[in-house]
C-alpha cells in the first residue's frame, strides 16, 4: 500500500463546495513518479556434454528463482523526484507541497519507516525536519509504519489567500490552508493494523524559500474558529 500508483496533477481549483476561491488547487490522490530500476543475472550454462555442470545451471536456476519471489514479496520505497523547474510560481508552490505529502507517505511506509529519507529532508526546512525525523525515528524503533488503503480518498485541496506574495526572494514566506483527507492506516512492519480512519482536516501550512526553492516549515491543525473549518469536516461525514 503505498503512493506509487497515484499521479500527480497540477491546476487551480476555483471553487470547492463553496470553501475555497480563487487561487485553489486540489491534488485527488497523491501522486508519485517512480523510477525503480532492477537488474536480472543470468546463469552462465556448461558444455552441453556436461551432465553436472548442467545440473548445476538448473540448480542456479531454480535458487535465482526462489531468490526472485522472495524479492517480490518485499516491499520497495518509492522514489519521489523533485523537479528542478516548474511551469509557473504558483505550480512550484502547490507542487513542492504535493511531493512533501509523497515523500511523508514514502518515508513512513513499507518497508519500514526512514528516517533519513531524503526527498523529505530536501522539501522541509531545517526545523520542521528535525521534527519529522523524531518521529520517523520514533516509528523506526517501534515497528510502525503509515500506509494507505487501497483504494484511498487521501486529497489536498489547498489555497494560497493571496498569491501577489509570492517571490523566489531567499527567506520568502507564504501561509496556505489545505483541506485534507486523511486516510492514512497506522500498522506494524508485519502488517498489523494499529490504527485506522477516514478524516477531513483543515491544515495551516507555512512555507519558506530556501536555497531558492520553496520548503514546508510547518503544518498544523487549523482551530475551529478558523474559516473553512465545518466545510472541510463535511466533506467526510
Amino acid at each position: 500500500m503505498t503512493f506509487a500508483d497515484h499521479r500527480l496533477t497540477f491546476g487551480l481549483v476555483l471553487a470547492l463546495l463553496g470553501l475555497f476561491g480563487a487561487g485553489c488547487s486540489g491534488a485527488s490522490g497523491s501522486t508519485l513518479e517512480q523510477q525503480i530500476e532492477s537488474a536480472n543475472g543470468s546463469a552462465s550454462g556448461a558444455d552441453a556434454g556436461d551432465v553436472d555442470a548442467e545440473r548445476g545451471s538448473n540448480q542456479a536456476g531454480d535458487s535465482d528463482q526462489e531468490a526472485g519471489d522472495d524479492a517480490d514479496a518485499v516491499a520497495i520505497r518509492p522514489v519521489v523526484e523533485i523537479p528542478a523547474e516548474w511551469d509557473s510560481a504558483i505550480e512550484a508552490v502547490y507542487g513542492r507541497y504535493w511531493l512533501y505529502w509523497e515523500a511523508f507517505a514514502a518515508a513512513h511506509g513499507p518497508p519500514h519507516a526512514d528516517p533519513d529519507y531524503g526527498p523529505l529532508r530536501e522539501l522541509s526546512t531545517d526545523k520542521n525536519w528535525s521534527s519529522l525525523q523524531r518521529q520517523l525515528q520514533a516509528f523506526a524503533d517501534d515497528g510502525l509504519l503509515l500506509a494507505l488503503p487501497e483504494p484511498s480518498a487521501t486529497e489536498h485541496m489547498i489555497r494560497i489567500p493571496n498569491t501577489s506574495v509570492l517571490t523566489q526572494e531567499e527567506g520568502a514566506e507564504v501561509i496556505l490552508q489545505d483541506c485534507w483527507i486523511d486516510d492514512f492506516v497506522q500498522q506494524t512492519v508485519d502488517g498489523v493494523v494499529v490504527d485506522e480512519g477516514k478524516e477531513a482536516k483543515l491544515m495551516n501550512v507555512v512555507m519558506t524559500v530556501v536555497d531558492g526553492e520553496w520548503r514546508v516549515d510547518g503544518v498544523s491543525r487549523a482551530t475551529i474558529e478558523s474559516d473553512g473549518y465545518e466545510q472541510c469536516e463535511t466533506l467526510v461525514s
